[in-house]
């Protein structure tokens, strides 16, 4: 969002732990860049009327200094096809930049709606979630291709990742005897999981026991041949955002 312009975010999002989460950590990251960040609106998971949400945002964008450099932060579910329809009611909504969360990201309930695919393809709306190295192609496709033969589903980086994690897990019960004394498990899969390379990079941990490593992709909605789809737009690795 600061990369592109955006000096203030509406947010809005969802009140579970997830997107609490989301939403707290995209305020402070934001705002320790300079920029301003407004009290948005949380809706409840039970939501199914979103015109008071769309209405706040919408308020809040048009409060703004400079609503060109505002946009609207959603961390969000499926719910989001609701909250487009909703949003498509307001010249405000409707001219104003989106962008998104893993939560919705691939969205197979987005594309099916045209209404909301439509909204998502003008608003901008990235939304990030882990992706795949490019570099590692050649260790990821094989398996990619397997798991697509056997299930007729394309395993994203998440379903990869824990290809890679359960042999992280088999190394950590070989070294350690089994689970009897867990602690000296619970060390050796800390072992294990820096020392392993598998067909997602680095498996190694940080402090809080999630990945020290990990690229992101952003995948927003385009017309591309005449339909709708979800492309990847962008990546973020080792530092880098790069957008295609």
């Amino acid at each position: 969002m600061w990369h592109e312009g955006i000096r203030t975010i509406v947010p809005l999002w969802r009140n579970d732990a997830g997107n609490n989460g989301l939403h707290d950590s995209v305020q402070a990251a934001f705002e320790s860049l300079g920029g301003a960040v407004t009290p948005g609106y949380r809706y409840e998971p039970t939501t199914t009327d979103f015109s008071a949400a769309t209405a706040a945002v919408a308020a809040q964008v048009g409060a703004t200094a400079n609503p060109s450099t505002t946009a609207a932060y959603l961390a969000a579910f499926d719910e989001v096809v609701d909250i487009f329809h909703s949003a498509q009611t307001s010249d405000t909504l409707s001219s104003t930049t989106w962008y998104g969360s893993d939560g919705v990201a691939l969205s197979a309930a987005l594309l099916a709606d045209s209404t909301a695919t439509a909204f998502a393809a003008n608003a901008g709306y990235p939304n990030p979630i882990f992706g795949l190295d490019d570099a590692l192609q050649s260790k990821w496709q094989p398996i990619s291709d397997a798991i697509e033969a056997r299930t007729g589903i394309t395993p994203d980086a998440f379903a990869l990742s824990a290809y890679d994690a359960l042999f992280v897990v088999q190394r950590a019960l070989q070294n350690s005897g089994g689970t009897k004394i867990f602690g000296n498990f619970k060390a050796a899969f800390v072992n294990e999981a820096n020392a392993y390379v598998g067909i997602t990079g680095s498996t190694a941990l940080d402090s809080a026991g999630d990945r020290l490593n990990g690229n992101f992709d952003f995948w927003a909605v385009r017309l591309e041949n005449g339909s709708y789809d979800w492309v990847r737009i962008g990546s973020y690795a080792n530092g880098t955002l790069t957008l295609f």
